[in-house]
C-alpha cells in the first residue's frame, strides 16, 4: 500500500514591468524683442545772408553766428535674448518583478509493512 505525502515548494515567477523615468532637459530658446537705440550728433546751425553782387551772389553763413547744436536720432533695433526652458523627457525603463508562488507537490510513498520472521 502507499500513502500521499505532500509538501509546499515555492517557484519564482518573474515578469517585466515598465517604469516611467523622467528627467528635466533644458533647451535654449531665443526670444525676439525690439530696443530703441539713440545717438547724438552735433551740427552747425548758422545764420545766413546773401553776399556778393549780381550773378555772383551766394547764400553764405554770417561769421560768428554758427553754433554746434545736438540732434538726437533714434531707431528701433531688433534683438534676441536667450532663455533656458526646462521640459521633462520620459523613458520607460524595464524592471523585473518577481514573486514566490507556492505549489503543493505530492508523492506516493509505499507504506512499510512489518511482519514477524521466525528465527
Amino acid at each position: 500500500t502507499t500513502r500521499q505525502e505532500c509538501s509546499t515548494v515555492y517557484e519564482k515567477k518573474c515578469q517585466t514591468v515598465y517604469k516611467s523615468v523622467c528627467v528635466e532637459q533644458y533647451k535654449t530658446e531665443y526670444e525676439p524683442y525690439t530696443e530703441t537705440e539713440c545717438s547724438t550728433e552735433y551740427k552747425d546751425d548758422c545764420e545766413y545772408q546773401w553776399e556778393g553782387y549780381g550773378n555772383d551772389k551766394v547764400w553764405a553763413p554770417i561769421a560768428g553766428t554758427c553754433k554746434k547744436n545736438p540732434y538726437e536720432t533714434c531707431k528701433d533695433v531688433a534683438k534676441t535674448k536667450e532663455r533656458q526652458v526646462a521640459s521633462p523627457v520620459c523613458n520607460d525603463v524595464p524592471e523585473q518583478k518577481c514573486v514566490d508562488v507556492p505549489r503543493e507537490v505530492c508523492v506516493a510513498v509505499p507504506d512499510q509493512i512489518c511482519t514477524n520472521q521466525p528465527l
